[in-house]
């Protein structure tokens, strides 16, 4: 099967696309083995999340464009959320960057995750990744709760200041920002045109890199991840057979 070429244009045109075509179809899976959680989000599932952040981005946060958005969080689908739904309002996602240039931050429950975050001067929001995206029971001090507080948000959404190809996307971990063209020129090759794959979050990261791996290459290519936690080789083995995906 063919590598998928880099698709023409911004990441938001080309999510725009796929939800079009692939709603239904699975896009993201997430299976976490020491829960027993299991949440399969559909292209049309993920976007109405997407959609609802967005309109939560551009009428509450009033975001312009360019603004950075600080993502501090492991890899979950809550996580692949914020990495796609600034970018469809021309924000910057910025992975693990610099908390104190972000003008808006984005955190995991966990301590560590939390404090790096607090550099941010501006909102914080906390993601609590717990099954069936549950609110937190309690708040952490100096953040809203993104469960409880994007509920509010319509899941319909249409971005004011749509992005272009060479708008900035993404920040790496030297700093320097991928625009939407290089985002998706970067991720269009690593999987084949609609492929499926597994990835164990412990061999991955939710920094720019692993982001490409695990979210953005399996859009570019049309396809479907699932995303697992925890979980020997055998039993990843075994649950790649199930899912019909190709552990990577």
């Amino acid at each position: 099967m063919a590598m998928a070429s880099a698709p023409d244009g911004d990441l938001s045109a080309l999510w725009r696309s796929r939800v079009a075509g692939s709603g239904p179809r699975p896009f993201l899976t997430y299976h976490d083995f020491g829960t027993g959680e299991r949440v399969e989000l559909s292209y049309a599932t993920m976007d109405n999340w997407v959609s609802k952040t967005g309109n939560l981005i551009q009428d509450e946060l009033m975001a312009d464009p360019g603004s950075r958005f600080l993502l501090a969080a492991r890899p979950h689908w809550m996580t692949a959320v914020w990495a796609l739904a600034p970018l469809l309002c021309s924000a910057v996602v910025s992975p693990w960057g610099d908390a104190a240039r972000a003008r808006f931050a984005v955190s995991g429950p966990d301590e560590a995750e939390l404090d790096y975050a607090r550099a941010c001067q501006g909102e914080r929001y906390a993601l609590s990744l717990l099954p069936l995206g549950r609110p937190f029971a309690e708040v952490p001090k100096g953040f809203l709760d993104y469960v409880a507080e994007v509920r509010m948000h319509g899941d319909r959404f249409a971005p004011l200041d749509p992005p272009d190809a060479d708008a900035p996307a993404l920040t790496t971990a030297d700093g320097e920002s991928l625009t939407h063209r290089q985002l998706l020129e970067q991720a269009a090759p690593k999987y084949s045109a609609g492929a499926r794959v597994l990835i164990a979050t412990e061999r991955t990261s939710a920094d720019a890199a692993g982001l490409i791996d695990w979210l953005y290459a399996p859009l570019a290519a049309g396809g479907s991840v699932v995303l697992t936690r925890g979980g020997e080789d055998a039993e990843l083995d075994r649950l790649a057979e199930i899912e019909r995906a190709e552990r990577v």
